[in-house]
């Protein structure tokens, strides 16, 4: 599998990021925010030739720019199926933001997309995470090797389970340590929160992502000292 990070970064953007956004193989994209259709483009990835689409949850960040995918499919009349996998509701919200959005009707009817709200699709499977709103977890268990996503989520036990023994677990973790108490809050991950179910699952390498300035930082410090550790940088090949 090849792996290309699309965007790093969470909803505290910063001049020169993107929300997170991670496309697998050019075919399977997971999250896509506000600006995923331009990182697909710089990336070289036809958006016509999108298979999947994973969505963790339904907060702006994480799945936003669906209508401009759907939109832009409509008008180069692509005729493959295409999924969108997530959590209960996605279809709908996803139908809600098209009308609200004044869809051309045209459109609608040529947009060839299949939703699933269930826990399994081929070699993908999902759980849940610990988030202020229902989050999915997924484990992509392919011939070439297996990865898990956490989507936005506290330290889960559920994703120990679902990440043990993978060889890349891809982790939010939008806060530093010394911000434990927001991330308690919103139930998102700090540095050690995700460092303990790296440990736990027994995952080979953990790669961080949905950062702040903060927690950046931090993951970049300890990277240094921690060989597990793998920093989102463009591409990674499993």
């Amino acid at each position: 599998m090849k792996i290309k990070f699309l965007g790093i970064w969470s909803s505290h953007l910063i001049q020169f990021q993107r929300n997170v956004s991670i496309s697998i193989d050019d075919k399977i994209v997971i999250e896509f925010g506000p600006h995923t259709m331009d990182s697909l483009f710089e990336n070289h990835i036809d958006p016509r030739k999108i298979e999947i689409v994973l969505i963790s949850h339904m907060h702006l960040d994480h799945f936003s720019g669906l209508p401009e995918l759907l939109w832009y499919r409509a008008e180069e009349k692509v005729k493959n199926e295409m999924t969108i996998m997530g959590p209960k509701g996605i279809k709908e919200a996803t139908e809600k933001m098209l009308d609200l959005l004044n869809t051309p009707s045209t459109y609608i009817s040529a947009v060839n997309v299949n939703f699933v709200e269930g826990n399994r699709l081929d070699f993908i499977s999902s759980s849940n995470g610990d988030h202020i709103i229902t989050d999915n977890v997924y484990l992509i268990d392919h011939r070439d090797g297996s990865l898990v996503y956490s989507g936005d989520t506290s330290y889960s036990e559920s994703v120990v389970r679902a990440a043990s023994g993978v060889e890349y677990l891809i982790h939010e973790m939008t806060y530093a340590d010394s911000n434990r108490e927001l991330a308690n809050f919103w139930k998102h991950s700090t540095y050690s929160s995700v460092m303990k179910v790296a440990e736990e699952s027994n995952c080979k390498k953990v790669v961080p992502v949905h950062f702040t300035s903060e927690s950046l930082q931090q993951v970049w410090e300890q990277g240094k000292k921690n060989p597990r550790i793998i920093f989102p940088f463009r591409e990674i090949d499993i």
